[in-house]
């Protein structure tokens, strides 16, 4: 929910914030465990307006619709309903959405948001379009990698990988750096990016 007075820069880069008579928070996906403010985890909601299940498919409605052991005031059990997006609520009560919880990235005991790193990716003068996903690893069940693409109007050579790493570091936790890179043709991630998350990886 928005209002007239809310700075257009929260309307511009925020999901707003809750409607009346509802009730939301973040929770990590895994535990369901309320997470404290401004961290990142699944947004669950609560409130007269969350559908009460899907029609005729109890296993779906039992996933997204669940208990969390914290009834309301007058002792009914909530239930909340997992959104599937993950995000955050900034110091203002505004939430901030960074992606599909079924996209992220797990790297031992971290969530990695391929929006987050893509983000990153898209302020090197050198890219134009970048696509980050999880690949296998033996050791930390996933890593990080990044199909890259070319900006024709960029002057100097293609950056290494090394460079790229490096640019990344600068403005995001080492864990999130990608291990794997890899530069494709023009136009080619366009076509990658209107498949289903995951369609990256088995190019890659």
């Amino acid at each position: 929910m928005t209002t007239a007075s809310d700075p257009i820069a929260k309307k511009m880069r925020t999901a707003r914030r809750l409607l009346p008579n509802f009730t939301a928070k973040i929770v990590n996906p895994q535990t369901s465990r309320k997470l404290p403010w401004g961290q990142y985890g699944e947004i669950v909601i609560h409130g007269f307006g969350v559908m009460h299940s899907y029609y005729n498919d109890p296993k779906r409605s039992a996933q997204v619709l669940q208990l969390h052991g914290d009834p309301d005031a007058h002792g009914t059990p909530r239930k909340w309903m997992h959104t599937g997006d993950e995000g955050y609520l900034d110091p203002d009560g505004y939430f901030v959405i960074t992606g599909r919880i079924k996209d992220l990235i797990i790297r031992g005991s971290k969530n990695i948001s391929p929006l987050e790193v893509e983000a990153c990716l898209f302020e090197h003068p050198a890219i134009k379009q970048a696509a980050v996903f999880g690949v296998p690893s033996a050791r930390y069940g996933e890593e990080v990698a990044a199909m890259l693409e070319l900006d024709e109007t960029y002057g100097g050579t293609i950056p290494s990988n090394t460079d790229i790493q490096a640019w990344v570091r600068e403005e995001l936790s080492r864990f999130k750096t990608p291990i794997f890179i890899s530069w494709l043709g023009n136009g080619a991630l366009g076509v990658l990016n209107e498949w289903p998350k995951g369609g990256e990886r088995e190019a890659a």
